[in-house]
């Protein structure tokens, strides 16, 4: 019997003893890992970000007809939004347009909304805009589509995003 229980405490002990050389090891694995990769020399390395504008938005559209009864027979398609440059550049001469899409009316109409706006950095400023096409309903009802275009000038050089707002979710998608 006391054998048994030598036996017993010995391989306890000895997976005890394994259990604490695994998590040391793990410890010591990762935070050899994470120290050699930061450190270069005798100085700390910081990851270099590319230098550039990020334009960020926030945009909500409807779609509703007018008045109660609706004796005008019109609809309207809103669209508001926001504007930030959340990189570490200055975005200027922004223009933001607004592109709609009648397929039931056979049109296409543009409406410049934000023009010639200097965004900061860092989220330091923002444009907002708040527009609407107006229309003659439709039976059925139908949808008009809504793009979103943005230009502005990095670094000298005209660069821009155009995005197509989902009518199912309001929201924008690139």
């Amino acid at each position: 019997m006391e054998n048994k229980i030598k036996i017993l405490v010995i391989g306890v002990l000895i997976a005890a003893i394994t259990f604490g050389v695994i998590i040391v090891g793990i410890i010591v694995g990762g935070f050899s890992l994470f120290y050699f990769d930061v450190q270069e020399g005798s100085g700390m390395v910081v990851e270099q970000k590319e230098s550039r504008v990020n334009i960020g938005y926030d945009i909500v559209s409807s779609q509703a007809q007018w008045g109660t009864e609706n004796l005008s027979r019109m609809e309207i398609v809103n669209v508001h939004g926001t504007f930030w440059n959340s990189g570490d550049k200055e975005a200027k001469n922004v223009t933001v347009t607004l592109i709609f899409t009648d397929t039931a009316h056979d049109k296409v109409v543009r409406k410049t909304v934000v023009k010639g706006v200097d965004l900061l950095p860092d989220g330091a400023s923002s444009a907002t805009f708040d527009a609407g096409y107006l229309r003659e309903m439709t039976i059925p009802k139908t949808s008009v589509d809504k793009t979103i275009q943005v230009n502005w000038i990095e670094d000298g050089q005209l660069k821009n995003f155009t995005t197509r707002l989902d009518a199912g979710t309001n929201k924008a998608k690139q």
